[in-house]
């Protein structure tokens, strides 16, 4: 009969393959790191319709990789998967099949709502059989087994993971297709088996504080992301620079995923207008820190003394996100000073005093992992949303 494996959603097993496991869907939702081994009571498994059950057996040893529908679909979306791209690509489908003449009803007249409402109808009421299943519309509907018939991969988990629970537990069960030996129990992957989204800063403190933040706040994704090493390879670090690298990659025709990050500051707003003025590739995210509360009113030194002003666009740096509690000094707030003066944008360029102090608190509040992280987690999640 062969060994099975599958992916199971809220306990609703699909994705089954025989002999071996579905890399594609394994590879877009789950880590190395999200591999199990435990052993587990044999009435606990989401059992296939159509595979005979071993009830003699009182427990088995589940293999395989776990994570929760929320995590799942975070990782779909960083990678520019939602639910509007998984509503175009069943569209396109749809139309596709009905060309074809894929299906003997008018499946043009199927719309990706109804889709969702049978997908959460099925897992709702576990509906494992198939000729149960098969009694009604859903017999022309489902193509291999939750999808239709052209449907990416990606469109289908992420429509899945969109109707069911954010903390409903996501599954490959791997146990039968490793115990018979159809395949090995995974190693650790090599993060160069991992696709990755590679990120650019101004320079190698933006880059530091950016990737340390997002492996301790967000470990679940941090291994999507790879950020340029200014040290080993000497890499000019300012906002020219960087523009000047991005365009060198745009004649380059690169084809891999990038982020460029700018400061919030007058100097990094220029580069980046000035970058915009050409056309990028889709693959190519050009951003500039956000905006955030905390710099609508806050205190700068210039030739007038010290003066509360709203500093986003003209003296947001990398420090600004690290929350208030880390710009704080004696009990009063670490104020902006005003240094060169950009002629072509008609205002000044502004930066934190005692720079040296506020990185090495934040250094130490990262290990700490205590305090006000909602500024850097604004920034993270501006790159996880790059590619929407």
């Amino acid at each position: 009969m062969g060994s099975y494996s599958h992916i199971s959603f809220d306990k609703y097993p699909i994705f089954t393959a025989k002999n071996s496991y579905r890399t594609d869907a394994v590879d877009s939702i789950f880590l190395p790191e999200d591999y199990i081994s435990e052993v587990r009571p044999n009435n606990s498994r989401n059992k296939l319709a159509w595979v005979v059950d071993k009830e003699d057996d009182s427990e088995y040893t589940f293999k395989g990789y776990r994570q929760t529908a929320k995590i799942c679909k975070q990782r779909l979306e960083i990678f520019g998967t939602k639910l509007s791209t998984a509503k175009k690509d069943f569209e396109t489908a749809r139309v596709n099949a009905s060309e074809e003449g894929y299906y003997d009803f008018l499946i043009s007249k199927v719309t990706y709502k109804k889709y969702l409402d049978e997908l959460r109808n099925i897992i709702k009421d576990k509906e494992k059989s198939w000729d149960y299943i098969y009694k009604n519309f859903k017999e022309s509907l489902i193509y291999d087994e939750l999808s239709i018939y052209g449907q990416s991969v990606e469109s289908v988990l992420y429509s899945i993971l969109s109707i069911i629970p954010e903390d409903s537990i996501i599954e490959c069960d791997l146990s039968e297709v490793i115990g018979n030996g159809w395949v090995e129990e995974p190693g650790i992957r090599d993060d160069d088996d991992i696709e990755k989204i590679i990120v650019l800063a101004e320079g190698k403190t933006d880059t530091e504080f950016i990737s340390k933040a997002l492996s301790i706040l967000y470990p679940h994704l941090c291994r999507y992301y790879h950020f340029i090493d200014f040290d080993e390879f000497k890499v000019e670090s300012n906002a020219s620079a960087l523009a000047k690298l991005v365009i060198a990659l745009t004649a380059s025709n690169v084809k891999h995923p990038f982020i460029v990050l700018f400061d919030n500051d007058t100097t990094g707003i220029f580069e980046m207008k000035r970058l915009m003025q050409i056309k990028l590739p889709e693959n190519i995210k050009v951003l500039k820190f956000p905006d955030i509360k905390l710099a609508k009113s806050y205190p700068t030194v210039g030739p007038t003394g010290i003066k509360k002003m709203n500093i986003n666009g003209l003296a947001c740096g990398i420090e600004m996100y690290f929350g208030h509690d880390v710009l704080m000094k004696n009990n009063t707030v670490i104020p902006v000073h005003w240094k060169a003066y950009n002629d072509k944008e008609k205002q000044y360029q502004g930066e934190i005093t005692e720079k040296n102090y506020v990185q090495e608190k934040f250094r130490e509040k990262l290990k700490s992992g205590n305090g006000d992280f909602t500024d850097i987690k604004t920034l993270l999640n501006m790159i996880f949303n790059a590619f929407n």
